[in-house]
């Protein structure tokens, strides 16, 4: 039974993870440029509003990417990120059968 997690996994999803977080920054860009003026102060609110929110969720996911990532480059075996604290219990990255969930 493997200690931990299996390390090209680890890197496979570090890498759609890195890729995750370019795509949510460039997204985040292409909403923000998508502010238009409507001249009526009401409908300007609420496309402003709606326009933030998602800027604002798509900057929360790229924040909780950039949480993970130490976690997965450990997990990669990362000689850099060995050192790194993380929050992210190492516990998510096992696979289910190595927590006894079959």
């Amino acid at each position: 039974m493997p200690l931990g997690p299996d390390p090209e996994l680890a890197r496979a999803a570090q890498a759609q993870l890195e890729a995750l977080r370019a795509a949510v920054t460039a997204a985040e860009d292409d909403v923000l440029a998508c502010l238009v003026v409507t001249g009526e102060p009401r409908p300007q609110r609420v496309l402003d509003d709606w326009l933030d929110q998602v800027a604002d969720t798509l900057r929360a996911l790229e924040e909780r990417a950039a949480d993970v990532s130490p976690a997965l480059a450990r997990g990669a075996g990362s000689p850099a990120a060995r050192h790194e604290p993380s929050t992210i219990a190492t516990d998510a990255l096992a696979l289910p059968d190595e927590r006894g969930g079959g």
